[in-house]
């Protein structure tokens, strides 16, 4: 039995408009993979800063790492580290920029409720069985951003953007004294979709990236003595014949 399942009918939803919102009290995650989701969380608080915001903006965090995924046989194998590229036609701010974030720990590519979460989302995907049976690349990203009564935090700073994959999945990790952080889907043609708020931890949506556009507005703090937080795990699912 999968240690991650739900009734909700994601894979119908990707197919008939793209895009899925899947909510935590919806999702059903054993107990054994409930503390590796708790060791997980904790490498949240000590993620690197992104250095490549504009504005020199100091609200995001990250580490990303990459893994060879054979759907057949459920097998991930971690890849050596590269720098993160997307094209300047998907990403408007800092696309066209090789971007050199902090590999993923060691411990974090073992983790088993990472692993077995990146086999339930793939799962969920309307796929035909040539595609079911290929390799894939999975890029795997820890994201946190903050905000404070100073500063704004900008989960996607380059505004509405794609993430040059065939699917992705992002999936709420942390809130906390935030408000924002709404995500909005737009079609082909930036043509809004669909708007909706992550509140709780676990709280996530899929889409079809290869055919729709994306972003989240910016979080700032209830209460603005103490900072707001928004985390976030992310995986990009790339149809690959070379990995």
């Amino acid at each position: 039995m999968p240690g991650i399942s739900t009734r909700h009918l994601v894979r119908r939803e990707l197919a008939e408009q793209g895009y899925s919102l899947l909510r935590a009290q919806e999702i059903d995650i054993d107990d054994d993979l409930r503390e590796s989701w708790l060791s997980l969380s904790i490498d949240f608080a000590d993620l690197p800063p992104d250095e490549y915001l504009p504005g020199d903006g100091k609200y995001r965090f990250r580490r990303y790492g990459r893994f060879r995924f054979a759907p057949g046989s459920g097998e991930l194998k971690p890849l050596p580290h590269v720098d993160y590229f997307q094209s300047a036609d998907i990403n408007r701010v800092t696309g066209g920029t090789i971007r050199k974030f902090a590999p993923m720990l060691e411990g974090t590519f073992g983790n088993a409720f990472l692993r077995e979460l990146i086999r339930f989302d793939f799962d969920q995907f309307p796929l035909s069985l040539e595609e079911r049976e290929s390799v894939w690349e999975v890029q795997a990203h820890l994201i946190r951003v903050t905000a404070s009564a100073e500063e704004q935090g900008y989960p996607t700073p380059e505004g509405i953007h794609r993430d040059g994959a065939e699917y992705v999945s992002v999936h709420l990790a942390e809130r906390l004294n935030a408000r924002g952080g709404d995500v909005s889907i737009y079609d082909n043609d930036k043509r809004l979709l669909a708007s909706f708020r992550l509140e709780d931890v676990m709280d996530c949506y899929l889409f079809h990236d290869a055919s729709l556009w994306h972003q989240a507005s910016p979080i700032s703090p209830i209460d603005k003595l103490h900072q707001a937080t928004r985390s976030i795990l992310t995986f990009d699912y790339h149809l690959r014949s070379d990995c």
